[in-house]
């Protein structure tokens, strides 16, 4: 039984938790999104991600070889 109220106090408090942070986030975005706060906030937010790099790769047409012959 103490193992059950401790897991579901933990799940409790992660989810008030991410309540917060979500609000603290939107907060910052509204009120200070063109100052040096909200730029920092959004670096801080940003770190550690590694980002999608969309479209296609350099020289991508010399490496793909439609001919089925390889290459000499």
């Amino acid at each position: 039984m103490r193992l059950l109220l401790f897991t579901l106090w933990r799940a409790i408090a992660a989810a008030l938790l991410a309540v917060l942070l979500t609000r603290v986030d939107t907060f910052v975005e509204e009120r200070h999104s063109d100052s040096v706060t909200g730029r920092a906030w959004r670096a801080y937010r940003r770190r550690g991600k590694n980002e999608v790099r969309r479209g296609t790769p350099p020289n991508a047409g010399g490496a793909i070889d439609t001919s089925g012959r390889p290459r000499p």
